[in-house]
C-alpha cells in the first residue's frame, strides 16, 4: 500500500524530479567548460575593465539623475547597496569615495562627460566580447553601429533606473502615510529597498545573457543561467560580507586601502559567477556533451573527413613555421558552421589531438609530436569506438560495429598524421 502510495507521488511530480535531474547536469556539464574557457581569466580582465570604468559609469549615470531630480534617492539606495555588501564601515567608505570622485568629474563639464561616455560603452564592449567568447559567436555589427547600439543601451538603462527610483519613493512615502509606526515604516521601507535592488540584479544578469550575444537565445535558458546565477551572487555576497566584517586587520594595516581591496575582490567574484551564469546558459540551451557529438546528423563519413581534415590543417601550418591555427581560417577552409567546428574542436581537445594557445581558446596547435598523433586515436576521438572486446559482444548490431572497426580503424594502425601529409 505505502509502494503503491509512493509510486503515485512520484509519478505526479516526475516532470518537476526530471527538470531538476537536467538542471544537476547542465550544472556538472558547465562545471568542466569552466577551466576550459578560463572563466577565472575573463573575470580578472572584467575587473581591470570595471576599475577603469566605474567612475565614469556612476559619473554619466549621476548627470543623468541629476536632470530628473532623483540623484539624492539613487545616492541613499547606492549607500545601503554598499553597506549591505560590504558591511558598514567598508560600504561607507566606498560610497564616500566614488561620491568625492564623481563630484569631481562632474566639474569637468560636458567634454569630461562626453569622454566618460566613452569609456562606459568600452566597458560594454568589453563585455559583449567576453560574452560572444562565451557563447562561440563572433561581433557582426561594425564598431559604428555597435557604438550607436550600447549607447542607446546606456541612455535606456538610466531611463529605467529613474522609473525605478520614482516608483520607489513614491511606494516609500505611501508606506510613510499610511503606517503610523516607525518601526514598520522602517522595516518596511528597507524590505522595498532590497527588494528593489535584487530586481535590478536580476535584470541586470538576464539582459547581460540574453541581449549581449550576438546568438538567438532563449527565454529559458536565460532565465535558468540569469536566477543562478543571482542566487549564487546573493549567496556569496552574505559570505563576504561576514568574512570584511571581521577582517579587522586589515582595515588597521592598509587603512582605507583595504576598502579599495575587498571592492576590487568582489568585483572578481561578481563578474565570475556572472561569466559561470553565461555558461550555464550555453550548456542549458546548445548541450555541448559527448553524446551530442556522436548523435550530430552529420554523416559518420562527414564526421571523419572533416574532423581529419581539421586536425591536417592544425597540423600543416604548425609544421610550416607559421604558427597556430585560428578558428576563422577553420571555418574558411572547412566550408563548415562554427558550431559544428566547436564540436570538433572540443572533441579533439579532450582527446589530447590538439591544444589552445591562447586564453580565449581561439587558436589551435597539435598537443603531440606529428609523428605520436595517430590517425586511429582521432577516429576513436571523432567517432566515440568503445573498444569492445569479443566478449562484451551481446547483440548482432554490437558485432557488425566490431567488425567495421576489425576491417576499418584497425587497419590504419600505424599511419600518423605526419604520415599522412607526407602522401598529400
Amino acid at each position: 500500500m505505502k509502494g503503491s502510495v509512493f509510486s503515485k507521488v512520484i509519478e505526479k511530480y516526475q516532470g518537476f524530479i526530471d527538470w531538476w535531474k537536467d538542471y544537476f547536469k547542465v550544472l556538472v556539464l558547465s562545471y568542466t567548460r569552466i577551466s576550459r574557457d578560463n572563466v577565472n581569466i575573463l573575470a580578472s580582465g572584467m575587473v581591470y575593465s570595471t576599475l577603469i570604468s566605474i567612475v565614469p559609469c556612476i559619473t554619466f549615470l549621476f548627470a543623468f539623475l541629476s536632470v530628473f531630480g532623483v540623484l539624492q534617492t539613487f545616492l541613499e539606495m547606492l549607500t545601503a547597496f554598499l553597506v549591505e555588501t560590504l558591511g558598514e564601515t567598508t560600504g561607507h567608505e566606498i560610497a564616500v569615495l566614488v561620491e568625492t570622485y564623481t563630484g569631481n568629474a562632474l566639474s569637468l563639464g560636458v567634454f569630461g562627460i562626453i569622454s566618460f561616455l566613452i569609456t562606459s560603452i568600452l566597458l560594454i564592449n568589453k563585455v559583449y566580447t567576453v560574452m560572444n567568447r562565451i557563447f562561440r559567436t563572433q561581433p557582426r555589427s561594425g564598431p559604428l553601429k555597435r557604438f550607436t547600439t550600447f549607447l542607446t543601451l546606456l541612455i535606456v538603462a538610466a531611463i529605467i533606473i529613474v522609473v525605478i527610483l520614482s516608483i520607489q519613493g513614491r511606494l516609500e512615502r505611501t508606506i510613510v502615510n499610511s503606517v503610523r509606526l516607525n518601526t514598520l515604516v522602517l522595516a518596511s521601507s528597507n524590505f522595498w529597498e532590497r527588494l528593489i535592488i535584487v530586481g535590478v540584479l536580476w535584470v541586470g544578469i538576464f539582459s547581460l545573457i540574453f541581449f549581449l550575444p550576438n546568438a538567438k537565445i532563449r527565454f529559458s535558458s536565460a532565465f535558468v543561467g540569469s536566477l543562478t546565477g543571482l542566487v549564487a551572487i546573493l549567496i556569496a555576497t552574505g559570505i563576504f560580507k561576514r568574512i570584511i566584517v571581521g577582517s579587522v586587520n586589515y582595515s588597521v594595516i592598509y587603512g582605507s586601502l583595504a576598502s579599495i581591496l575587498f571592492l576590487l575582490i568582489y568585483f572578481y567574484l561578481f563578474w565570475y559567477i556572472i561569466m559561470v551564469s553565461a555558461e550555464i546558459t550555453y550548456v542549458h540551451q546548445f548541450r555541448p556533451d559527448k553524446g551530442l557529438i556522436k548523435g550530430r546528423p552529420e554523416s559518420p563519413l562527414s564526421q571523419i573527413s572533416e574532423g581529419v581534415n581539421l586536425v591536417l590543417l592544425v597540423a600543416d601550418k604548425y609544421r610550416s613555421g607559421n604558427g597556430a591555427t585560428t578558428e576563422k581560417e577553420l571555418v574558411r577552409k572547412l566550408a563548415i558552421p562554427s558550431s559544428r567546428l566547436y564540436g570538433y574542436i572540443n572533441c579533439l581537445e579532450d582527446g589530447k589531438i590538439i591544444m589552445a594557445v591562447n586564453t580565449q581558446r581561439s587558436a589551435f596547435v597539435p598537443a603531440l609530436p606529428l609523428d605520436k598523433i595517430y590517425l586511429k586515436e582521432v577516429l576513436h576521438v571523432l567517432y566515440g569506438s568503445e573498444r569492445k572486446t569479443r566478449e562484451d559482444i551481446q547483440t548482432m548490431g554490437e558485432a557488425v560495429a566490431q567488425e567495421m572497426e576489425d576491417k576499418g580503424i584497425k587497419g590504419l594502425e600505424d599511419i600518423s598524421i605526419e604520415n599522412l601529409m607526407e602522401r598529400l
